[in-house]
């Protein structure tokens, strides 16, 4: 074929090909846009709950600070307080077990369960110089963390008496506060100073998230975890079994507190904001564009596993028995987590 003749009829193609292109059918669709939500997350969400988190586990180390020089009732009781404040940001943060709180092993070395409480005890009674080095360095997730430092200061869901905690014990218990406490400072700092750009920006160049829709995924995968973990772990793990040495925050009688705050972890993560925070753009905006029944029914279903949670009867360790409140507050959790999975995770396209 003829070069000139050939190159006319590929225009003429070309030509043709764009007359018949529409608006409704376009050859290149906009893709959507998440940048607000991943910011709001990041800036609203995350780095403002890790920020208080780091805040209540320095309260935390102070209270216990004082109960270790001056070791009074009144002193104790408040670290107990002091202890209980701290677990609302940790708990609400299990929506979003991601980044560093993954990859740098913060999860475990602040909230592993159950203790090992023959294993504490021996380290207790050898020769050990009990530094906050010691416990980071030669100890194990399950002698350190929030559950620890529950053990040495709650008895049967109220604070120990001051006189039967040992010399030990309270050099344990300032040791192993001040690593909590600095494990809440690296999670804190690993975010704000440099993951969260890298999660923001998603979709580019030195970030590990190849696009944001896989960015707006990974939220929605944290709370899909978590949910299932309330639900079938946390909840009915101890239910199965009837083990009250597998219920989280069982000294303290805190467990069902704890999960309701894993649950108001899921809200905030959804609707881009923390209880009496500013209002971010979260992902709830973006669904009740797409579908405002499925976000009605999201928020319906949020409330729900709420309240059957709190049905249970408390403490939770003691009544592993409630089968129907504990049976609903199960189905609950997984109708959550289901619809999570199936119907809001499918709408997050390019």
């Amino acid at each position: 074929m003829n070069k000139t003749f050939y190159s006319i009829f590929l225009l003429s193609i070309g030509l043709f090909t764009w007359g018949c292109s529409s608006e409704e059918d376009p050859i290149n669709p906009e893709q959507n846009d998440y940048s607000e939500i991943l910011a709001d997350y990041a800036d609203v969400v995350v780095v403002a709950d890790y920020h208080e988190l780091e805040e209540k586990a320095h309260e935390l180390k102070t209270a216990v600070d004082s109960f270790f020089q001056t070791s009074s009732q009144q002193n104790i009781d408040a670290a107990c307080d002091a202890w209980k404040a701290a677990r609302v940001p940790w708990e609400m943060s299990e929506a979003f077990l991601f980044g560093p709180v993954s990859f740098l092993s913060l999860d475990p070395s602040l909230d592993s369960w159950p203790l090992d409480e023959a294993q504490l005890q021996e380290v207790l009674d050898s020769q050990f110089e009990l530094t906050p080095e010691f416990i980071r360095d030669g100890l194990g997730y399950s002698l350190r963390g929030f559950h620890t430092i529950e053990f040495l200061l709650f008895r049967d869901g109220n604070p120990r008496n001051a006189a039967d905690v040992t010399q030990r014990e309270k050099e344990y218990l300032i040791a192993v506060t001040q690593v909590l406490f600095e494990d809440t400072e690296t999670l804190h700092n690993e975010w704000h100073d440099g993951f969260r750009d890298e999660f923001v920006n998603a979709g580019n160049s030195g970030s590990r998230y190849s696009s944001q829709v896989q960015a707006v995924q990974e939220i929605i995968e944290g709370i899909i975890v978590i949910a299932d973990e309330v639900g079938n772990g946390k909840i009915g793990d101890p239910y199965l079994t009837k083990d009250v040495l597998s219920v989280e925050s069982q000294f303290s009688w805190n467990s069902l507190t704890d999960f309701k705050n894993n649950i108001q972890g899921i809200e905030n993560a959804y609707t881009g904001m923390l209880p009496g925070g500013p209002d971010g753009k979260g992902i709830d905006d973006y669904v009740k564009e797409k579908n405002q029944s499925l976000d009605t029914r999201v928020r319906q279903e949020i409330t729900a596993a709420y309240d059957a949670i709190n049905n249970i009867p408390e403490p939770f360790r003691n009544n592993l028995y409630a089968d129907a409140q504990i049976q609903a507050a199960i189905d609950a959790c997984n109708t959550l987590m289901n619809t999570f999975q199936q119907d809001v995770k499918p709408l997050i396209t390019n």
